[in-house]
C-alpha cells in the first residue's frame, strides 16, 4: 500500500497554514478570541443593552447604580466547519517516482472553502443552525437611506457623490454620539466599492472615497460580498461600526486543523477542521447598517 510521507503533509501544511489575507478578511477587521478551549460546546459573554450611568453619591449615600443591570447573559454555540481533499493513490506513486512531495494545490482549495464559511458566518451567521453574524446581531442600528434624484432612489448608483457621504454622515455621526466609541470602519458590497470611486462634487476633484480618507472618518473601508442582499428586502447594505473588542469580536477556539488521514483504496481522503462560535457582538448600538444601496 502507497502511504503518504512525511515530505507529502509538510507540502500540504504549508499550503493549509498560508492562508491569503483575503480569504481571512473578517479577522484582518476584528479582534480573534482564541483563549476558549477547543473542546468547548458553548461560549458565555454579556451584550451591553445600554451604557450604564455613573452617579454622583451624596454623602453618607450607598445607592450605587449597578451597570450590569445593563447587559444580558447570552449563550453561543461553538460549531465545527470541516472540509476535505482526495489524493489517489496514483498521484502518490507518482511524486515518489519523482522525488518531490505530492502536489499540494487541493489543500489551498479546501482550506479556502473553510476560509469562506468563517468569513460567512461572522457576517451573515447560519440560518440553519441559528447562529447570527455581524449584519443581523440583535440590537443593532439600522438606518433607511434617504431617496434622492429624480427616480427617489436610495441605491448609491442613482445617487451623486455628495449625497453618498450624507449617507455615511448619518450612520457614522449616530455611532460617535455613543460615549466611548468611535465609527473607524466602513465595509461595503463590491458594487457599492465601486460607487465610492465616483466623483465627489465637481470642484474637488476627488473620488468619494479620496474625500472620505482625507476626512479621516474612518481607519479601514474594506468590502465583501457577503453584504450582499443583507438588508431589508433582500437589498445590498453597508456597515458603519466601532470594530473594537469590547464591541464585536471573532470567536476561533480551534484554528484550521488537519486531521489524519482516512484510506480507502485507491484514495486518501484528508479532512480539516476549524472550531468557531462566530461574531460575538457585545455592544450592538455601535453597529449601524445601512440598507438599500
Amino acid at each position: 500500500m502507497t502511504l503518504i510521507r512525511p515530505m507529502d503533509l509538510e507540502a500540504i501544511d504549508s499550503r493549509i497554514y498560508e492562508a491569503k489575507k483575503e480569504e481571512l478578511k473578517a479577522r484582518s477587521i476584528f479582534n480573534v478570541k482564541s483563549d476558549v478551549p477547543e473542546g468547548a460546546e458553548t461560549y458565555s459573554y454579556d451584550v451591553i443593552k445600554r451604557s450604564g450611568a455613573a452617579k454622583v453619591l451624596a454623602p453618607g449615600a450607598d445607592d450605587i447604580p449597578l451597570v450590569d443591570a445593563d447587559m444580558e447573559r447570552h449563550t453561543e454555540r461553538i460549531y465545527s466547519i470541516a472540509a476535505a481533499f482526495r489524493l489517489t493513490v496514483q498521484e502518490l506513486r507518482q511524486a515518489a517516482m519523482s522525488g518531490r512531495p505530492v502536489e499540494a494545490t487541493k489543500a489551498d482549495t479546501a482550506r479556502k472553502a473553510i476560509a469562506e464559511k468563517e468569513n460567512r458566518i461572522v457576517w451573515i451567521g447560519d440560518a440553519k443552525h441559528n447562529i447570527l453574524g455581524v449584519t443581523n446581531a440583535e440590537g443593532i442600528q439600522i438606518l433607511a437611506l434617504d431617496k434622492n434624484g429624480a427616480g427617489a432612489s436610495t441605491k448609491w448608483k442613482d445617487k451623486t457623490g455628495q449625497e453618498i457621504v450624507s449617507d455615511l454622515r448619518k450612520a457614522r455621526t449616530t455611532i460617535n454620539r455613543l460615549p466611548g466609541h468611535t465609527a473607524n470602519t466602513l465595509v461595503v458590497t463590491p458594487d457599492g466599492m465601486e460607487e465610492l470611486e465616483k466623483e465627489y462634487n465637481q470642484y474637488t476633484g476627488q473620488t468619494v472615497l479620496q474625500y472620505l480618507r482625507s476626512q479621516n472618518w474612518f481607519s479601514r473601508i474594506e468590502f465583501t460580498s457577503d453584504l450582499e442582499k443583507q438588508g431589508v428586502g433582500a437589498t445590498d447594505c453597508f456597515l458603519v461600526f466601532d470594530n473594537s473588542p469590547d464591541v464585536i469580536e471573532v470567536l476561533i477556539p480551534m484554528d484550521i486543523k488537519r486531521h489524519p488521514e482516512e484510506y480507502k483504496f485507491p484514495n486518501y481522503k484528508v479532512p480539516l477542521e476549524e472550531r468557531t462560535g462566530g461574531a460575538i457582538v457585545r455592544y450592538p448600538m455601535a453597529i449601524m447598517r445601512g440598507d438599500g444601496i
